[in-house]
């Protein structure tokens, strides 16, 4: 453990005082210097001693107090793992004791021990009367058990915990949610696990059935400690407990490649229910993880840890300390909705600087609600380059439309549509040019720059949807293709994703061409049934009965009985075709 500060005392008599914290108190040397100093510990507490004719105290040494006076008015707190121990040892020893071993309101068993030069020494140990470790061992029990709900199994602990709440037994309570809360975390699969190997990249997720519930359970335990710390009365250690615990539940989910929210939710209760001194404990420690250089803290989780910082110091920080917290921790958002909401709209602007596409659409109309409308769409447009992003293109159009700029719609639709040539884009390009009395001239000038793409499929779609059967049968012919499994065309990718243009085409033609719309039905389903698999003869019979029906609309039935009859003939080895046919009753 890294020692952040410790405490030092002048002693008079070097010797003596070594023997007295050995003999007294139990500790043992760990360093010494000669006869200047040395530094003694138990466990993980430690104290160091330094004789007062040490060269480095001569400056303070006049203002020493004769030895049996120093230290007044100052109590040197040692927590130590068994104080039961060492008060013994300080009776056996004889030692001035001032106060006896006693249970404290806050949490401490302890006693008080004068040093010989007056030190008052307070050895003190944390009581808990709950054994986390038996708790421990319970959860990891509910684990290894094939029990089909586990979050059941724990709720025996779950229910001990909110029977000390009721109790207002809070330090007790919050030691065991947080031994519940720890061991789901380590037991689970709640959280993915970087270090797990997989065999197959692809591998799916795997599903833990028993584990149902874990989730909601660690949540309740959240809300659980923050009722605890909605009560004022709870004493300091309890708070402290709770608080560090909840910054533990916070810290681990937002460091998780897969936070399940508990990170938003502890830090809710922590924001909503501190008082203004613990919410500056809980700064520091944001503040520590910032800093530290050792382990960088960067993008949403930097951000994550900005919006906690601004949560907890909302009602104190003056708008310069709030604008740099946003700077420091990526919050962009806030920060130019804070600047703009004090009027510096120039500076705002400047920051939209760095952000990428997404988020300026994000601020763009953060802009709108503070009233910059004219400054949202001069950032948005200057993002417009020689192939520019659909998504700012799409929100010109939008904050066009909704401000009824016809003009300035229409030439975003236009660059979305060449930049992006789909049919709906199309039909949005005509219905404007025909309000603005400009389809004549535009439509010639949209269909040449098909041509010349060689975009056949969005033309055929085009004929299709302006009713041109004739035209549309013609530009298919023009792109049909013969392989070794009969006619294909093109698949286009359409706004709703992948289609087959010869079946569109075939589809509109059922009415006034039928002939024609058979004949691609047919080719169709020639093509599938080349191709061979079950899946492929049930696709192809939904077509086939297409052809009949239009057959017998047409009054031909005989021709659908010939065609029929030779397609089973030619295909007559292939037992699985046969039995699609017999399903779909051809």
């Amino acid at each position: 453990m890294t020692k952040t500060s410790w405490v030092e005392i002048c002693v008079s008599d070097f010797e003596q005082s070594i023997q007295w914290f050995e003999n007294i108190l139990g500790f043992r040397v760990v360093a010494r210097d000669t006869n200047e100093y040395a530094e003694l510990s138990r466990g993980e507490t430690s104290i160091q001693l330094a004789a007062e004719d040490a060269p480095y105290w001569e400056t303070e040494r006049s203002r020493l107090l004769p030895p049996g006076q120093r230290g007044s008015g100052v109590e040197i707190v040692l927590l130590v793992e068994n104080v039961d121990a060492v008060y013994r040892q300080a009776q056996e020893a004889r030692a001035d004791i001032v106060r006896p071993l006693a249970d404290y309101p806050w949490h401490m068993r302890q006693f008080w021990v004068r040093h010989p030069d007056g030190y008052l020494i307070r050895p003190a140990q944390k009581i808990l009367s709950v054994n986390p470790a038996a708790y421990r061992r319970q959860v990891a029990d509910a684990f290894q058990r094939d029990a089909p709900r586990i979050s059941k199994e724990l709720l025996t602990v779950k229910e001990m915990a909110d029977k000390l709440v009721q109790q207002r037994d809070y330090l007790e309570a919050a030691t065991i949610y947080e031994t519940l809360v720890t061991e789901i975390f380590e037991q689970s699969h709640l959280y993915f696990d970087e270090e797990a190997e997989y065999d197959d990249y692809y591998e799916e997720e795997q599903y833990y059935p028993e584990e149902e519930g874990l989730d909601e359970l660690v949540g309740e335990c959240i809300e659980a400690l923050g009722n605890c710390l909605a009560d004022e009365q709870a004493d300091r250690v309890a708070r402290e407990k709770i608080i560090e615990v909840l910054f533990d539940i916070y810290q681990h989910d937002l460091q998780a490649d897969n936070s399940l929210g508990f990170a938003t939710s502890a830090s809710d209760q922590l924001v909503k229910y501190t008082t203004p001194l613990e919410r500056q404990t809980i700064t520091g420690w944001i503040r520590d993880v910032l800093t530290d250089e050792e382990e960088e803290i960067t993008g949403s989780k930097r951000q994550a840890y900005g919006k906690f910082l601004l949560d907890l110091e909302k009602d104190t920080l003056d708008d310069e300390t709030y604008l740099r917290i946003c700077r420091e921790t990526g919050r962009t958002f806030d920060l130019i909705d804070r600047l703009l909401t004090l009027g510096r709209i120039d500076e705002a602007a400047r920051e939209t600087q760095r952000v990428n596409d997404y988020a300026l659409l994000e601020l763009a109309n953060l802009f709108i609600e503070h009233g910059q409308d004219d400054v949202a769409e001069r950032l948005v447009r200057a993002r417009i380059s020689e192939r520019p992003p659909l998504h700012v293109l799409e929100w010109l159009q939008k904050y066009y439309r909704t401000r009824g700029n016809l003009v300035a719609e229409f030439e975003i639709v236009e660059t979305l549509f060449r930049t992006q040539p789909y049919l709906r884009h199309y039909q949005e390009l005509r219905d404007l040019a025909r309000r603005l009395d400009r389809w004549e001239i535009i439509r010639p000038e949209l269909l040449a720059f098909l041509e010349q793409a060689r975009n056949t499929t969005l033309l055929i779609q085009i004929a299709l949807d302006e009713g041109e059967i004739d035209n549309a049968l013609q530009l298919l012919k023009g792109m049909a293709k013969k392989d070794i499994h009969g006619y294909t065309y093109n698949a286009s990718y359409g706004y709703y994703g992948y289609s087959n243009i010869a079946l569109e085409v075939a589809k509109a033609a059922e009415e006034t061409r039928p002939h024609e719309a058979i004949e691609l039905y047919r080719q169709y389903a020639g093509r599938l049934i080349a191709m061979r698999d079950r899946k492929n003869y049930r696709t192809a019979c939904t077509y086939l009965v297409k052809v009949r029906a239009l057959y017998e609309k047409l009054g031909e039935g005989e021709t659908w009985t010939n065609y029929i009859a030779t397609l089973r003939e030619q295909n007559r080895n292939l037992r699985a075709l046969k039995e699609e046919l017999a399903k779909a009753g051809l």
